[in-house]
């Protein structure tokens, strides 16, 4: 305090600018850092998808005469014509579409059934259940594919739309998701219900439902992420062209054109336009919906 006092109030300030500009220094320093790797990471994420829109306008003789080049000397929808046409994008696009619409509104009611029950209903045997589930998420797809294919011809559902859908009806992740964001939903506005003589469905579909929509909709990007992008399911249950899915559309299209890249590469960013659109339009769900659910219990 001596030393404080016998300082005058110039010497103060012109030690504290010094300070902030230490700091400043300092901090500028690992923030330029910082963005520096960012934007390198980022470039080095984004520079494949730009060089596939880029080349999928080029003339076949154009992309075999500059095929590391971005900019296109002569543009042309010639690729994208005989993608939707000859390779039959569009249909593969309209299936992917409905197996994952179907799959989206199953799995997000079942999921959210068995994870309200996991999170507010009292039963026996309740976490040796919820234990079991989740050891389901440590399965690789491969070791149940088999099991599967045999259940799925068993019942007479192969080559069928339910054959693809009906085993992705419910999932552990999504479980697991809803019953962490459900832990976190107030206690009391349940029990102020059921004082009202509601029962265990009318709370989880008046009260819980509403409650739960950024984990719901994160679920959902999740989900339609995961079917979009599915290929060896469908390729084994599927002998159907016209009902293949937008993967195996490309991977058909891929051996039909072995040599036409910009074909090839026209009907990749048509398959992948529907995902780009998803991610901008829900991009600010996602992170909330995961954080809102927390790890609770």
């Amino acid at each position: 305090m001596a030393v404080l006092e016998r300082l005058t109030t110039a010497e103060i300030e012109s030690a504290a600018r010094k300070s902030r500009r230490r700091y400043l220094l300092t901090n500028s320093g690992w923030m330029v850092l910082v963005y520096a790797v960012l934007v390198i990471i980022a470039l080095a994420t984004f520079l494949p998808y730009l060089w596939m829109v880029m080349n999928s306008f080029k003339t076949e003789a154009n992309f075999y005469k500059d095929p590391y080049g971005l900019i296109p000397r002569d543009w042309s929808l010639k690729s994208y014509l005989g993608a939707v046409g000859y390779g039959r994008m569009g249909v593969f696009v309209r299936n992917s579409f409905m197996y994952s619409s179907v799959v989206l509104m199953v799995q997000l009611f079942f999921n959210s059934l068995a994870a309200y029950a996991f999170a507010r209903i009292e039963f026996r045997g309740r976490n040796v259940m919820f234990l079991m589930v989740l050891a389901t998420m440590m399965l690789p797809g491969a070791v149940t594919l088999i099991p599967t294919y045999v259940l799925v011809y068993a019942v007479g559902m192969l080559d069928s739309f339910a054959g693809v859908v009906v085993p992705s009806f419910a999932g552990a992740f999504g479980i697991f998701l809803l019953r962490q964001f459900f832990l976190n939903i107030p206690t009391e506005l349940e029990d102020a219900a059921h004082i009202d003589g509601a029962g265990f469905f009318r709370v989880y579909w008046q009260i819980i439902v509403p409650l739960a929509k950024p984990a719901l909709i994160t679920l959902g990007i999740f989900i339609v992420l995961s079917e979009w992008q599915s290929f060896i399911w469908p390729l084994v249950v599927l002998q159907d062209i016209d009902k293949y899915p937008i993967t195996v559309g490309l991977a058909l299209l891929r051996d039909r054109n072995q040599d036409f890249w910009p074909q090839i590469l026209a009907g990749s960013v048509v398959g992948t336009v529907p995902l780009v659109l998803l991610f901008v339009l829900t991009q600010k769900y996602i992170i909330g919906g995961i954080t809102l659910s927390g790890l609770k219990g």
